[in-house]
């Protein structure tokens, strides 16, 4: 994990939503009656209510096949995500009902998105396996949908495979979202052939050729596709979809544009790492952070939704409206170092239940205890609030933090991906940080709970590569995606009067 040094430039394009016209290693536990479980709840693939974690484990090695690879699913429960061993199931392509067959490279889970793409009131499962073989053509890659069931994931499907031979590694990023404004659940995904593609207007559990959207390919702009987020940004209910390319088919840095709103947006010119969508101002409109190099080993920029008035000072601003902040803007441990990665990990949700959404930022590769333990990363904490996000009140934590299980080790990579999401029902989100590098790269999970004003390390519950009974050869890199965030629904702000 310690010491990636790769760099890739970032080209960015938002398209307005509503333009686009083998044995499972436990049980989850079953609900008694189908149609009063079934909660619809964002994320909840039993229907019990509660918000179930999926992280993928995308090099693991299945039956002695080195990257075959596995997601695991922790659910949920008032306890939290994976409280019991019944509660932590593994999935592979030689599980019951998933449909494939394990093998070496496939990397199974290399990406994951979460929806509703039936509409029966239970979350599914969407994955990539970019390393799979499909005929004749290797690694052309596929996308399965695992359906989400009273007792949680079972059955699955394939989605048509769009231009077959022509493509490498379908599936390789994935996003889920309403694109269309039709209340129906849609799947984006993207390759490393220049490809992305839509799945919309409703998947049903046939699969194989629901869905595709007849515009067909939507990255008009070229260009490897690294990642897809997914999010509101116009307000009008409808999600729009974010592209982030890798330089890799692009010369020069120069930023991609479509309408965002009347405004256009632009952002380029720097190798990005990731990107999320949140309402941190509770406008309605979803605003966007960036995590890409620049400054001295990282940063972020926060791209409101609209124009807004007032921000939080410590951001540094341009003439288009983007505001931008380094880890060295702000008093946090350490200093921003070269390879540092500061916003490799980011995620967005109301961690305090106060209405507003709030971001969590990693930085993987910071030294910690004085600069001493190289690359065992760290994770912030901004909140949400009148202005958007601001530094005031902002928490730090690293596995050398009290209360956090574990400790400092060099290559860790605590921050690696971040998830933001309610895990035991108490109506206040809860913090998960991968640290891909721990145990020489098996990785682990770490949740930190939400509460009425901050996160808390009180209760925090870390979950292994083995307690998933992954395989213990090779390095699985337990958490290397993570369940996106839920699109962008404007909801009351508490009464506090």
């Amino acid at each position: 994990m310690g010491g990636r040094r790769t760099a890739t430039a970032v080209v960015l394009a938002v398209l307005a939503g509503g333009l686009l016209v083998p044995a499972l290693a436990g049980g989850a536990v079953a609900a008694t009656d189908e149609r009063a479980a079934v909660s619809g709840r964002f994320g909840d693939f039993n229907g019990d209510g509660h918000t179930d974690l999926a992280a993928s484990a995308p090099d693991a090695t299945v039956d002695g096949l080195a990257g075959a690879g596995a997601v695991t699913v922790a659910y949920g429960s008032p306890a939290g995500a994976g409280a019991t061993q019944a509660e932590r199931v593994t999935y592979t392509q030689n599980s019951k009902g998933v449909g494939g067959r394990a093998e070496a490279g496939d990397h199974f889970g290399f990406s994951v998105a979460i929806a509703d793409f039936d509409g029966d009131g239970y979350a599914d499962l969407a994955t990539g396996t970019p390393g799979e073989d499909v005929g004749d053509d290797p690694d052309a890659g596929v996308v399965q949908i695992l359906w989400g069931s009273p007792a949680g994931l079972s059955g699955s499907a394939r989605l048509a495979d769009p231009t077959a031979p022509d493509q490498d590694a379908h599936g390789r990023t994935l996003a889920a979202g309403d694109f269309d404004g039709d209340g129906r659940a849609d799947l984006a995904a993207g390759n490393t052939s220049a490809q992305a593609w839509l799945y919309a207007g409703g998947i049903t559990t046939e699969g194989a050729d629901s869905g595709r959207h007849p515009l067909g390919n939507l990255n008009s702009w070229g260009g490897e596709v690294v990642a897809l987020t997914a999010g509101d940004v116009d307000g009008d209910g409808a999600d729009d979809l974010l592209f982030n390319h890798s330089q890799l088919y692009r010369s020069g840095g120069d930023a991609s544009t479509l309408g965002l709103g009347p405004t256009p947006l632009q952002v380029g010119g720097r190798g990005g790492y990731s990107s999320v969508f949140g309402d941190f101002d509770h406008d309605g409109y979803g605003d966007l952070v960036l995590g890409r190099e620049g400054g001295n080993g990282g940063e972020i920029t926060y791209v409101p939704g609209r124009p807004v008035s007032d921000t939080d000072p410590t951001w540094t601003v341009d003439d288009v409206g983007r505001y931008t902040l380094t880890q060295d803007d702000f008093d946090t441990p350490g200093d921003g170092d070269l390879y540092d990665r500061y916003g490799e990990g980011l995620a967005a949700g109301d961690l305090d239940g106060d209405g507003y959404d709030d971001l969590a930022v990693g930085d993987p590769q910071e030294d910690t205890d004085g600069d001493t333990v190289a690359d065992a990363g760290h994770v912030t904490v901004m909140y949400g609030g009148s202005i958007g996000l601001t530094t005031t009140d902002r928490q730090v934590f690293d596995q050398g933090s009290e209360g956090v299980p574990g400790d400092n080790e060099a290559g860790d990579g605590f921050g690696s991906r971040l998830l933001i999401a309610d895990l035991d029902g108490d109506g206040r989100a809860d913090l998960t940080a991968a640290a891909l590098g721990e145990d020489g790269g098996s990785g682990a999970l770490t949740t930190l709970r939400g509460t009425d004003s901050t996160v808390t390390t009180d209760g925090a519950r870390s979950l292994t590569a083995a307690s998933f009974l992954l395989s213990p050869d090779g390095q699985p890199h337990l958490g290397s995606s993570l369940q996106g965030h839920p699109p962008i629904t404007p909801r009351p702000l508490p009464d506090v009067g």
